[in-house]
């Protein structure tokens, strides 16, 4: 009988101390990840989106689209120029399409279809969003994550 019990014993330990090698394992990365933030932030004075899109980063209204997208996650024409006209005091659906269509030839909006079927529907490209999850040491997949 006592063999027994310390076998129990014994096997609950090692379940309890695998319990805790895991989340250690999750405390670490969330650590590692906490300074590669630290260290990005020094490094750059701050976690902007043109750290993982450099191409946008000389234009201001390139880089609040992508911000307001990735506020709104898919938006049309005239969302985006009312989210940016409220932001930045001024903006219009000419203005609005052209750098739509410019962040889709650099890949960093796509268009998607919309659930009836009038007017274009943007959102980011995966690509941007798993690289600023990356960034920003967010383990999240696509295959959980439908808005993208």
């Amino acid at each position: 009988m006592p063999d027994e019990d310390l076998a129990r014993e014994v096997q609950e330990l090692r379940e309890a101390l695998e319990t805790l090698r895991k989340s250690f394992e999750i405390v670490s990365q969330m650590a590692q990840s906490y300074l590669r933030l630290l260290n990005l932030y020094a490094e750059y004075g701050g976690l902007s989106i043109d750290v993982v899109i450099p191409e946008i980063k000389h234009d201001p209204i390139a880089r609040e689209i992508v911000k307001i997208l990735f506020d709104l996650r898919r938006a049309n024409v005239s969302q985006i120029a009312r989210e940016l006209k409220g932001r930045r005091g001024k903006a219009s659906r000419n203005t609005v399409r052209a750098k739509l269509e410019e962040l889709e030839e650099l890949g960093v909006v796509r268009e998607v279809s919309s659930e009836d079927n009038r007017g274009r529907i943007y959102t980011l490209s995966r690509d941007v969003v798993r690289k600023w999850l990356e960034l920003i040491g967010m383990p999240i997949r696509f295959e959980h994550a439908n808005d993208y």
